[in-house]
């Protein structure tokens, strides 16, 4: 799909060198979860082979969804010299640019792994949060007050308000996880 010298991440990514930054994220996603190495586990060889391929198109996704890695890359594969950044010094003096680095240098010094942000726009709504607590409260407390002074029907309605808060609770992350698929295949 993608032509011309050195147009390697364009290849592994499976897009177009005009490709929009929406179309590579679409592709790597779709990439990434296909070539996971965690879903091949036919044998030793097909795992070694999906982490390979996993590394590719990891580190394609690094240069091609940074617009400045991107256009230096883009510069580079159609025959032009990569623009070192320039770093003005205080006294207008050009800083060398920075050494090499390898892709993955090990751990980053600020990364936070408590961070539980989600990595996604989407959030469940208001009312998928509430609602399955407050029924479990309102069935338990039901439960109970049928239980005690004998009265069936608010005991029944109790424990049946409480298993349809459980499953209500139970599909909270199935309907999180349809919205995000849905963001990730949108235009």
């Amino acid at each position: 799909m993608a032509t011309g010298r050195g147009a390697k991440h364009y290849e592994v990514l499976e897009v177009d060198p005009a490709a929009s930054m929406a179309e590579i994220r679409r592709s790597f996603l779709r990439l990434a979860r296909s070539s996971h190495p965690d879903f091949h586990h036919e044998s030793d060889q097909a795992r070694i082979s999906a982490e390979e391929q996993m590394r590719k198109i990891n580190e394609a996704w690094a240069v091609l969804s940074d617009i400045d890695a991107r256009s230096s890359y883009d510069r580079e594969r159609l025959g032009g010299q990569p623009r070192a950044p320039s770093h003005a010094g205080s006294h207008g003096r050009v800083d060398e640019p920075d050494p090499w680095k390898p892709f993955d240098s090990g751990p980053v010094a600020d990364f936070d792994e408590r961070d539980d942000r989600a990595i996604t726009s989407s959030a469940l709504p208001g009312w998928l949060k509430t609602i399955p607590a407050l029924g479990i409260i309102f069935g338990l407390a039901s439960s109970m007050i049928g239980g005690l002074i004998g009265v069936g029907p608010i005991t029944k309605l109790g424990l049946i308000v409480m298993l349809l808060s459980v499953l209500l609770f139970a599909a909270a992350p199935l309907f999180a996880l349809s919205v995000s698929r849905s963001e990730d295949t949108r235009p």
